[in-house]
């Protein structure tokens, strides 16, 4: 008998539920055994966020910052 494993769902957005580009779709002891460059994307939010959202996420944490002033 052959037992073959069922691949992860795609890691989604926490902010819009879209799909992440960039972040591997493997088993656990797999991923473990990749680098962390290969893992997520090497920038802020990266993993969580898609790119969308993160441009957002940083501009809405720069008006705040201006707005104070």
């Amino acid at each position: 008998m052959h037992f073959h494993r069922r691949m992860p769902g795609k890691a989604q957005c926490s902010g819009c539920g879209d799909n992440l580009k960039g972040v591997p779709r493997n088993i656990p002891s797999k991923i473990h055994n990749t680098s962390k460059s290969k893992k997520r994307p090497e920038r802020p939010f990266g993993g969580m966020l898609c790119s969308r959202c993160s441009r957002q996420k940083i501009k809405e944490d720069i008006r705040k910052i201006f707005s104070l002033k």
